[in-house]
């Protein structure tokens, strides 16, 4: 079986589970550069101290300034990809990148997968798993180090929430507003019985062999949903929330024979369920604009650019000219 076909049956499940990122998606065209960041556009590597460095890609004029995380596993290059059912769309980054300044980045571990090759991170590579805490200081070192002028709006998917949550709960005067992209968080977990937490987390450790030889993100669950929880909730700003509106389903990868034993393949629906409800309650916690009719699967920001960059547009929008009027 070749690379890319064994790491997709591997993972068929990420659509299905909210903290995985893995999509088989096109590499991005943007080239290693040496410009500043005062130049328009930018691409490269950022030393952040410690040894370490990390990619940065940024581009556009204005304020507030946009900053994509990324799902696990996932490259910056997921939010320059646009799929199916709108593949003539204008990619996300390149949307709100008309109206304001816009910057992603590589997370250690991460990749992009091009038909047989993978493509791994441009960063420093570092021990895994990581926690959403190891995420938010990694990310304002580099937005530090990079001198990426704040205030941020951060836009989050999949793992990534949890890591967008805590960097504006971590560095509040920095961050004025957040989208937040079918996010994992620990209400989904916390909805859970007992027999579906172990099952969810089994779920969500089932990494792909054949990315190991890239040093493959992975996540240390349990302390980075009690981080989220010892942090409550970050000071009101506008924020958007976008839901997949389609089921999980767990038969491909039961017809891939890669369903963990005992996990049983009706166990999506409760996925689906338990992550619904937890949208709703973080909704009403953060006062957020709750968007469920996505037409999407887990990939909302490749399968429906032109909604995610709305949301995102109305956000930073409201965090330029009446942030108290937000959703009143």
């Amino acid at each position: 079986m070749n690379v890319n076909s064994r790491v997709v049956a591997s993972l068929a499940a990420c659509a299905a589970l909210v903290s995985a990122g893995c999509a088989d998606t096109p590499s991005s065209d943007v080239s290693t550069a040496t410009a500043t960041l005062e130049n328009s556009d930018f691409a490269g590597s950022v030393d952040i101290g410690n040894g370490r460095s990390m990619y940065l890609t940024c581009k556009g004029t204005g304020s507030p300034t946009v900053v994509f995380v990324s799902g696990r596993s996932d490259r910056a290059d997921i939010w320059k990809t646009v799929t199916e059912p709108n593949p003539t769309d204008t990619a996300v980054f390149d949307g709100v990148a008309e109206t304001t300044r816009v910057c992603a980045y590589d997370r250690p571990g991460t990749v992009t997968i091009t038909g047989e090759q993978v493509e791994p991170s441009r960063s420093t590579p570092v021990p895994q798993p990581t926690t959403a805490a190891d995420g938010a200081r990694d990310l304002h070192d580099l937005l530090s180090a990079a001198d990426v002028p704040g205030p941020y709006v951060l836009v989050a998917h999949s793992w990534g929430g949890l890591i967008a949550r805590l960097y504006a709960d971590s560095y509040p005067t920095d961050v004025d507003g957040l989208v937040l992209v079918d996010t994992l968080t620990e209400l989904l977990y916390d909805g859970l019985t007992p027999q579906q937490q172990e099952w969810w987390t089994t779920l969500n450790s089932n990494y792909s062999p054949d990315l190991e030889p890239y040093n493959q993100e992975k996540s240390d669950l349990e302390p980075s949903f009690q981080s989220l929880r010892d942090a409550g909730d970050p000071p009101p700003m506008p924020v958007g929330i976008l839901v997949s509106d389609q089921p999980y389903d767990l038969e491909p990868l039961a017809a891939a024979g890669d369903l963990p034993p005992g996990v049983p393949v009706e166990f999506g629906s409760a996925i689906y369920s338990a992550h619904l409800a937890a949208q709703h309650e973080l909704a009403e916690r953060l006062h957020a604009r709750l968007v469920l009719d996505t037409n999407a699967s887990h990939y909302v920001q490749t399968e429906q650019p032109a909604l995610t960059t709305d949301v995102i547009n109305e956000v930073v929008d409201a965090a330029r000219t009446n942030p108290d009027q937000w959703l009143s």
